[in-house]
């Protein structure tokens, strides 16, 4: 799937696992800090897999934020 958005690698733990989340629901091989979740072909349905998949990880995303900051790089900061 290619978005147009060139690929930046994670670099912080908490990146790294929202990126894995990410490529692992919307079952794609490789998500950048600025691709948009929703132009990857994420929806609400998605979105709460993400939710729950980073919360068996040891993270918490409140749903608010994943759809008011849709990519890797703006999501992670918000991550507990």
């Amino acid at each position: 799937l290619v978005t147009g958005t060139m690929y930046v690698a994670p670099r912080t733990e908490a990146e790294h696992v929202l990126a894995e989340v990410w490529q692992s629901v919307l079952g794609i091989n490789q998500v950048g800090m600025e691709d948009n979740f929703f132009e990857l072909g994420g929806d609400s349905i998605k979105a709460i897999q993400v939710s729950s998949r980073l919360f068996q990880a040891g993270y918490k995303v409140e749903m608010k934020h994943l759809f008011a900051y849709p990519t890797v790089a703006a999501l992670s900061p918000y991550m507990e």
